[in-house]
């Protein structure tokens, strides 16, 4: 869960919480003809007509690897394909995911969205009048950020920020468009997006006083979740008259999650020139004046044009964001949406969400569970983002992929489900974090708006998503300078975490030392952490011909079993995760305690959750637990009694440990209670973590789920009769699910490639040649995979 104590007293912590270039590629022949960066190290090249492309990763006109093929370019464009399944109010009709509803391409930069009063961190509440469209957002997050470049249509003008609130009615959001009736004002707002621009309609009554506002310090920290610390400390505002009427402007925002301040630089233009305009500051309007500036910090300030217009009379607005500059802005402006064609933009975005959505295909199952699917994938491919080429200090041909908010959250599910069908996505985040790594020297858990945020909530996770990427073997990816990074990270940055002034200060150097940390801020979880994290580095050094960084790392990754306390005890059972001062002494604790945000012991959970958090050693812990039966009786009582918050990743994982006592049938029966219980057309368990929950669902749904950073997927049966994941080079993996329904949850037998499978487990290197998995389903527990 991607938050800070503050908001840890809700909903259990709200929840108790190419691409790179390929996929850019993949997406960018529809969008728009401008050249961008290709891999590290090397200038990528322009796109060519619509489906092809140049250098970088084939010969013009052969589509990306890992695309489905089987789809003509009409099919792509069929707004009835699988986008149809799509429904972004998943996530926000339970007003506690977090998810935005506002459209964008998969992985895309901008996120045009309604904004109201009350949003909280995504900016929009459905219950509340709508206040304007922001460009930038933040999905499925505990802890807000941007929404900035805010946009109002107005008959009348009023500046002020709770000046313009419009009821709504007529209310459309689907993953390529929005649409809605501001009933105040009786102006009907389209919204479609490309990748760093979006389009916007808008149409508007009989008035000589239809206004469209572009207000440059609104933004969700300082104006919708007010509690998270936002400032405008420096902008400007400037309205261009000299041609075509355009709006441009630069702010620099801080507040939300992540450090320090962030430029935000926009370019709008106009298809109608307009019949008056000016700016404002602090309420005051100056017709005809074209510039404002922020002189003191949170100063309000914008710019407006005034349209004489007849019923039904159409404005159009098409507005690019940049992290760069005002220019780059301009230029993504002119590449991606080069004339005024609202519904080219839009089929070229049905088109980008297609493609990826019919990379697994299913058949079977009710509606809703088709719509949650669908819904999921969806929400699982919207961050981090592509900014590639558009952020200040890095170089335009490094791969740069921004919003990694945070890996803590996404490295469990949303990147081993990208492994699989978007390997690109992956190649691209470890080449960003290869190139971040030459320019900061770190690459943090946290990387928001071209910002590390100092302070991990974990360990240092990218080192997972590296080692699952090569134990993929994921292609495109330098390899010895991947393990400089992970490397660099097991050598200097295993450190004690800060922030709770409470506790005892925390030895920082202890964990390279000994193995484990003394008690302080989140020291027992970060142990934890360190250790797999230690694990995953060794597996690396071990394949790349490293055997004396192997058997460092490996060895250290077993320390974790020095905060193993077998008197700790909880509800009859003994055996916990407890602290341990510095001379080895331990401190009794209550198990069932959760401790926060930041705060010692433990990171967003209690003992009882954290427990289970041994990824690379769970036969060792089935051990320590007294043995299989005592494990499956106490993690079914913990499960049942609500003492595992498994609506947090640390315990994403913990129900498929179930396998290592020789229990898959109750991996199976809770992973179908959860989905069950946790997820329905309003929304998911609590905020959606960037997609994280979102692609549990997707895994929990296909049938086999990823311990990741290593080759391996436990088996638990599927929800769909026949699932198809299409991978890269045309191969598929087909799951077959006979008599798989809401009742036959029970895996009776399986067979892959034909051939009779008793183990309840799979590696990936079994999966990427392509395979067929045929599984019977039953209702009742059998002895298949024990």
């Amino acid at each position: 869960m991607t938050h800070t104590d503050t908001r840890s007293s809700t909903a259990r912590f709200t929840r108790m919480l190419t691409m790179w270039i390929l996929l850019l590629a993949s997406v960018r022949p529809v969008l728009y003809s401008g050249d961008l960066p290709g891999r590290l190290g090397g200038p990528g090249r322009a796109a060519t007509a619509e489906g092809g492309r140049t250098g970088g990763f084939g010969e013009a006109g052969i589509p990306p690897a890992g695309l489905a093929t089987r789809d003509s370019v009409s099919e792509l464009a069929d707004p009835n394909g699988p986008v149809a399944l799509v429904d972004p109010f998943i996530g926000v009709r339970d007003e506690e995911s977090n998810c935005v509803i506002g459209p964008q391409l998969p992985f895309g930069s901008i996120n045009p969205s309604p904004q109201t009063p009350m949003g909280s961190h995504d900016g929009y509440s459905p219950s509340q009048p709508i206040r304007g469209f922001g460009q930038l957002h933040a999905t499925g997050t505990g802890w807000g950020k941007y929404g900035q470049v805010f946009v109002s249509p107005q008959v009348g003008l009023a500046v002020g920020e709770t000046d313009h609130d419009s009821p709504k009615r007529d209310e459309i959001a689907r993953a390529y468009e929005y649409a809605v009736l501001l009933s105040r004002y009786n102006i009907r707002v389209e919204v479609t997006p490309s990748f760093h621009s979006a389009i916007y309609r808008f149409t508007f009554p009989a008035s000589d006083s239809s206004n469209l506002l572009v207000d440059l310090t609104h933004n969700i920290p300082v104006d919708i979740a007010t509690n998270i610390g936002g400032k405008v400390s420096a902008g400007e505002i400037a309205i261009d008259t000299s041609g075509p009427v355009s709006v441009k402007g630069r702010g620099t925002y801080s507040g939300g999650f992540g450090e320090g301040d962030y430029e935000v630089f926009f370019c709008a233009e106009f298809n109608k020139n307009p019949l008056g305009c000016g700016t404002w500051s602090n309420g005051k309007t100056e017709a005809g004046r074209l510039s404002s500036v922020i002189l003191k910090p949170d100063d309000r300030v914008g710019a407006y044009l005034t349209y004489s217009t007849r019923e039904g009379d159409e404005v159009l607005m098409k507005v690019a964001v940049s992290f760069k500059s005002v220019g780059q802005a301009a230029r993504w402006l002119r590449s991606e949406i080069p004339d005024w064609d609202f519904e080219k933009v839009r089929t070229s975005a049905i088109k980008a969400w297609n493609r990826e959505l019919g990379k697994i295909e299913f058949k079977g199952g009710p509606d809703s569970l088709q719509r949650i699917f669908t819904t999921a994938m969806y929400h699982s491919m919207l961050m981090p983002r592509n900014r590639t080429g558009d952020m200040k200090g890095f170089p335009d041909t490094m791969p740069l992929w921004d919003d990694q908010y945070a890996v803590w959250d996404t490295w469990r599910t949303v990147y081993p489900l990208m492994a699989l069908i978007n390997p690109a996505m992956v190649e691209g985040n470890v080449n960003s974090f290869i190139g971040r790594f030459r320019v900061n020297g770190k690459v943090r858990d946290s990387f928001i708006a071209g910002k590390d945020m100092e302070e991990e909530q974990g360990g240092n996770d990218v080192d997972n998503i590296i080692a699952d990427a090569h134990a993929k073997g994921i292609p495109g990816i330098n390899w010895e300078d991947a393990y400089e990074v992970v490397k660099h990270d097991a050598d200097h940055e295993r450190r004690a975490g800060s922030g709770d002034s409470t506790a005892v200060k925390a030895d920082t150097g202890a964990y390279l030392r000994m193995g484990w940390l003394p008690a302080g801020i989140m020291s027992c979880s970060k142990t934890l952490e360190y250790a797999y994290n230690d694990y995953c580095v060794a597996g690396m050094a071990k394949s790349l011909g490293r055997p004396a960084d192997y058997r460092r790392y490996r060895s250290r990754s077993e320390q974790w079993r020095q905060l193993w306390n077998p008197d700790e005890a909880s509800d009859g059972f003994r055996g916990f995760i407890a602290p341990r001062n510095a001379d080895g002494s331990r401190i009794m604790i209550d198990p069932k305690n959760s401790w926060g945000s930041w705060k010692s012991y433990f990171y967003e959970g209690s003992s009882w959750s954290y427990s289970y958090f041994v990824p690379h050693e769970f036969s060792k812990l089935v051990d320590l637990c007294g043995g299989k039966v005592k494990y499956c009786t106490r993690l079914g009582y913990a499960l049942s009694h609500g003492l595992i918050d498994y609506w947090n990743e640390p315990s994403s994982l913990t129900i498929h440990s179930f396998l290592y006592a020789g229990r898959p049938d109750l991996a199976a029966l809770w992973v179908r209670r959860l989905m069950n219980t946790g997820y329905s057309l309003k929304g998911g368990p609590g905020n959606d973590d960037s997609g994280a929950m979102s692609s549990w669902f997707v895994f929990a749904a296909i049938g086999f789920f990823p311990n990741a950073g290593q080759n391996l997927y436990y088996l638990h049966g599927p929800s769909f009769s026949e699932v198809t994941i299409h991978l890269q080079e045309g191969k598929t993996i087909r799951v077959i699910g006979l008599n798989a329904s809401e009742k036959n949850i029970y895996v009776q037998s399986l067979k892959v490639n034909g051939e009779k499978w008793d183990r309840p487990f799979i590696t990936h290197t079994e999966l990427k040649k392509g395979a067929v998995l045929e599984f019977v389903m039953g209702d009742r527990s059998s002895g298949w995979g024990k």
